[in-house]
């Protein structure tokens, strides 16, 4: 974030790329981790690891070109294309119940809500890292994006961590999460990803029954040199059963759309250097 604000110009960062892709090919030990991460996934293929490592540093390109001139003179919402699934994310808002917007942790996640804000204003759900140099930076990039952010106090109980996030959608605002972190087995529901048990937390869902507000899930992926945004159907609940089943249900049906979308474009996954994911791949389970 400092390089990108001190940068004399783009050809600085752009150079930045280069010397990084570069690096990346030398860097035997990394690429032999995420190489054996991406064969117990079951997704490995020849030239898998270098696809992987170019949408990650262009993550990581991107963020600092938002960094050093913000948003609009960037040029990272030309490199978003939306299609015309995005009139099913115009209807979701326009009922105006709030929306919530989801999509895992791909390459570019950080980007997508000051990107879909030029034309749905989106707010950013911070959660709160112990790691106060990934904070600062997660918090300066919602800045230069022109971005809404909304974050629970440190320390805050789960009820008001889910509290914070509900008055966004009360009043009828669009949220942005990427609800694929593991829990605990305490904290979350069994779901199944890249064929091992991990944890996943509920609480979009039940924000989604106790505001009415739909939830869109959201992927894309890198073709013709741009990201191609996907919007899948909106998902609605009744409040008629048991919230907690009905909310377990629907986040292993979303996780299961997150597998195959995996599986087709794991190149996009950003985690593949994840240590929980690291210990998640090899050892069966969290």
């Amino acid at each position: 974030m400092e390089f990108a604000r001190r940068a004399q110009g783009a050809t600085s960062i752009e150079a930045l790329r280069y010397a990084a892709l570069g690096a990346t090919r030398i860097a035997i030990p990394l690429r032999t981790r995420v190489a054996k991460n991406m064969k117990l996934a079951g997704v490995y293929r020849p030239g898998l690891v270098s696809a992987h490592a170019e949408r990650a540093i262009d993550h990581l390109i991107m963020m600092a070109h938002v960094f050093r001139t913000g948003i609009i003179k960037s040029g990272s919402r030309e490199q978003f294309r939306f299609d015309e699934s995005f009139g099913l994310l115009e209807q979701a808002y326009a009922a105006g119940k709030g929306v919530l917007n989801i999509a895992p942790h791909i390459c570019g996640f950080p980007l997508y809500a000051p990107v879909v804000t030029q034309r749905i204003p989106c707010s950013i759900y911070l959660r709160h890292n112990k790691d106060r140099r990934t904070m600062r930076i997660t918090k300066g990039l919602g800045l230069a994006g022109e971005g809404h952010l909304v974050y629970p106090n440190s320390g805050s109980s789960k009820a008001r961590r889910l509290q914070v996030a509900i008055d966004v959608l009360r009043e009828g605002k669009m949220l942005f999460l990427t609800p694929d972190t593991p829990r605990k087995p305490e904290q979350g529901v069994p779901v199944t990803l890249f064929g091992r048990t991990v944890y996943f937390p509920t609480g979009v869902f039940i924000m989604s029954m106790r505001t009415g507000a739909p939830v869109v899930p959201i992927v894309w992926h890198w073709e013709n040199g741009a990201y191609h945004i996907r919007y899948g159907e909106p998902i609605e609940f009744t409040r008629k059963g048991r919230l907690k089943e009905q909310a377990a249900a629907a986040v292993r049906k979303w996780t299961q759309t997150v597998d195959e979308f995996l599986r087709t474009h794991p190149e996009m996954w950003w985690n593949w250097l994840d240590k929980r994911w690291t210990s998640i791949l090899r050892n069966g389970q969290t």
